[in-house]
């Protein structure tokens, strides 16, 4: 099945797809929180980074961009400075737009402080889309449609989706035998009858036909809408209703951080998969595993296509410094602590795994720098190393104290942790502060290193001499 799953995703590259609805600027400031305000029982935020991203049908399209589809996104926005910010970011992520000037952009503002959302704020002016407009988005989807292959309505019920519109559609697209489906609002259920798939979430199921049963609210909506129907659970996973049957996939969540856009990550993937050949029942499966993965990044970030991957693939704790890069910024979003060390590691023996595992106490990521072979022979001569760097890497891989191992060609690891930036960097006691080489690089960004004792007696050398002096006593008794 894992095989199964892996075809599907690499074949996600370049399919197009073309998501409808109201799109959205998301922006998030970032802050450290000290002191409570005097004015009033709230914490003071002290302003220390600010983003912005695709929001609503924006973040659907970015989710799509980020799984490398081919993806056109049509919606309506303001003429205003927002509008300018969101057509950036969709530029940034190749992401192609058509984004009619109506009224003032809707932005969703989050204030973080310490790793906690405090508030949302939203700037919106809520009115239905003036004909003219609805008129010009079925004009363009009548361009696009011979060349995608999935159509996803976006409705978050902020005008752009009117009944007349959902409706003419999905009634063009299965005219083309193209697939729709609808990330719906409840109060919207009639927009969406012919859809190929609607995918309310557990509130919403409920609010649509007021059956308390799962099984229940999904055959009716199947029944009225004459649709299949995947209802999303939350911690509990989802329920796909299908061909008369209902088929329930449990969580995959490894750690919940940040629910935010999960919905949209979903939708994404199955429109993939679909396009990309998989059944609708299998389209879910991967769609359960994207959601599981996104759910445990802050904020509403995308899934990528080479974490779905690794997802299906064994776990591979060899990384690039480009994915170490990425790993550490979001445990460092989540407020984990990462410890680095580093060494040759040639012939493993008891003193190794000994300051690993004491390394690995002291935070919660532990990432090990290994010397390339060109690298170990500048620093011992062309005798070392006795195990090629693939080798050594795959032995400290192996133990479960270590989370990742990165391989580095140059005589020190400054470069390396210099883009992990760790918050301690471990030493053995045998070396003295001050001979350091890394400490400069760990300390100038935030990090400190910390000396842990080593196992006396124990060295790779002195086991190599050991067993040369073993030869040669051996060639003596010859």
């Amino acid at each position: 099945m894992k095989q199964r799953f892996l075809q599907i995703i690499e074949n996600f590259k370049d399919k197009a797809v073309l998501v409808i609805g109201d799109v959205m600027l998301d922006k998030f400031v970032y802050g450290k929180v000290r002191r409570i305000s005097p004015e009033a029982p709230i914490p003071v935020v002290r302003v220390t980074k600010e983003t912005y991203m695709p929001g609503g049908a924006g973040n659907t399209a970015n989710n799509l961009a980020s799984l490398k589809a081919f993806v056109h996104l049509i919606g309506v926005v303001g003429d205003d400075k927002e509008a300018n910010i969101l057509k950036e970011c969709l530029n940034e992520r190749g992401i192609n737009h058509y984004l009619i000037p109506q009224e003032k952009t809707i932005q969703k503002t989050r204030l973080i402080g310490e790793k906690q959302q405090i508030v949302r704020i939203d700037y919106e002016n809520i009115k239905k889309i003036e004909k003219g407009n609805e008129e010009l988005i079925l004009k363009k989807i009548k361009e696009l449609i011979d060349n995608i292959q999935v159509i996803i309505i976006s409705d978050y019920a902020k005008g752009c989706i009117t009944k007349e519109l959902a409706l003419e559609v999905i009634r063009m697209a299965n005219e083309k035998n193209k697939k729709v489906i609808v990330d719906p609002k409840s109060y919207h259920k009639e927009y969406y009858k012919n859809a190929f798939l609607i995918t309310p979430n557990d509130k919403e199921s409920f609010e649509m036909t007021q059956e308390i049963e799962i099984e229940a609210r999904a055959k009716r909506l199947c029944e009225e809408l004459n649709s299949n129907v995947l209802i999303t659970l939350g911690e509990k996973g989802m329920a796909l209703f299908e061909n008369d049957t209902l088929k329930e996939f449990p969580a995959v969540a490894r750690e919940v951080y940040d629910v935010s856009g999960a919905g949209d990550t979903v939708v994404a993937t199955i429109a993939l998969a679909l396009s990309a050949n998989a059944s609708l029942e299998e389209a879910t499966q991967l769609a359960n595993h994207a959601a599981g993965i996104v759910v445990g990044k802050a904020g509403t970030a995308p899934i990528k296509r080479e974490e779905l991957l690794v997802n299906f693939k064994e776990k591979n704790k060899i990384r690039t410094r480009e994915e170490l890069k990425e790993i550490s910024e979001e445990a460092r979003s989540k407020g984990k602590k990462i410890v680095t060390t580093n060494g040759v590691f040639d012939l493993m023996h008891y003193g190794h795994i000994d300051i690993l595992k004491k390394a690995k106490k002291l935070g919660d990521i532990l990432v090990v720098g290994i010397n390339t072979d060109a690298s170990v022979k500048r620093i011992k001569g062309d005798s070392r190393p006795i195990l090629g760097e693939q080798e050594r890497a795959s032995i400290i891989a192996a133990l479960d104290c270590v989370d990742y191992v990165c391989l580095f060609s140059e005589d020190t690891p400054n470069s390396l942790l210099e883009t992990i930036k760790p918050d301690i960097h471990v030493k053995g006691s045998d070396r003295k502060m001050k001979e350091i080489g890394e400490k400069e690089t760990v300390e100038k960004n935030g990090g400190k290193v910390v000396l842990l004792p080593i196992i006396e007696g124990i060295s790779t050398t002195r086991i190599i001499n050991k067993i040369l002096k073993g030869e040669k006593d051996g060639e003596k008794g010859k």
